[in-house]
C-alpha cells in the first residue's frame, strides 16, 4: 500500500500546473494532459473499488470493534472522491472539446479541490487502517486483490502503471511487488515497466524523471 499511496501522491501532486500550463487551442497538448489525469484518476478509483470489495469487508469481520469507525471514514471518504472524480471526467471532458485554455483552468480548479481530499485520505489510511491490514488481511488476499486491480487495468497502460508503482519504491518494496507476478513474468517486468514510465514521463512532463522523485532505473 505505501508503494501505491506512495505513486498516488507523486502523480496527483503536478496535475493542476500540467493543465493550467496548456496552451490555448493546443489540441495535441490537450488530449495528452488529459488522458495522463484520467489515467491517475481511473487508477485511485479502481483502488477504491477493489478495497471497497475485498478489504474493508473482511476487516469489519475479523477486527468489527477495532476497524469500525475508521472503516466507515473510509468509506465515507471514498464516495466523496468518487464524486469528485466525477466532476473530473466531466470538466475534463468539456477541455477535450473546446481545446480553450478556460477548459484546462477548469480542470485544473477540480484538481485543486480533489488533491488535498486525496492527500488527506492516505494519511488516514495509513495511520488508522494499515496496521490492522497488516495484521488481519493475509499476503494471499492483498495480492489476489492486486491481481484483479492488474487485470482490469488497459492493456496498453498495464506497464506504465507498474513502472509507476515501482518508481520509487525501496528494492525489497519493489521485489516483493514483482513477487506477486506470475513467474514467467517477472524478469520481463522489472526490465520493461521502469522503461515503459521513463518514456511516458518524457512525453508527459518533457523530463526523464517523475517531478519530486528520483531518477528513473537509478
Amino acid at each position: 500500500m505505501i508503494m501505491v499511496h506512495g505513486a498516488f501522491r507523486r502523480e496527483f501532486g503536478p496535475l493542476a500546473e500540467l493543465a493550467r500550463g496548456v496552451a490555448d487551442g493546443d489540441r495535441e497538448r490537450v488530449e495528452l494532459v488529459a488522458g495522463h489525469i484520467e489515467l491517475i484518476s481511473y487508477m485511485l478509483h479502481h483502488h477504491h473499488q477493489a478495497e471497497d470489495t475485498a478489504i474493508w469487508p473482511r476487516l469489519l469481520e475479523r477486527c468489527p470493534e477495532e476497524i469500525a469507525p475508521s472503516v466507515h471514514l473510509m468509506e465515507e471518504q471514498h464516495e466523496r472522491l468518487a464524486e469528485t472524480i466525477t466532476e473530473l471526467e466531466a470538466a475534463v471532458a468539456a477541455w477535450r472539446g473546446t481545446g480553450e485554455a478556460a477548459g484546462g483552468t477548469a480542470v485544473a480548479e477540480t484538481l485543486d479541490r480533489m488533491v488535498p481530499a486525496v492527500l488527506e485520505h492516505l494519511d488516514a489510511e495509513e495511520q488508522q487502517v494499515l496496521p490492522l491490514i497488516e495484521k488481519h488481511i493475509t499476503a494471499a488476499e492483498w495480492y489476489e486483490m492486486t491481481a484483479k486491480i492488474v487485470e482490469s487495468t488497459p492493456q496498453d497502460k498495464t506497464l506504465v502503471i507498474l513502472g509507476m508503482m515501482i518508481y520509487g519504491g525501496s528494492p525489497q518494496t519493489v521485489q516483493e511487488a514483482v513477487g506477486t507476478l506470475p513467474p514467467d513474468q517477472r524478469d520481463f517486468i522489472k526490465e520493461a515497466a521502469p522503461k515503459a514510465y521513463a518514456a511516458y514521463v518524457e512525453q508527459v512532463y518533457g523530463m526523464p524523471n517523475a517531478p519530486h522523485g528520483d531518477i528513473l532505473n537509478g
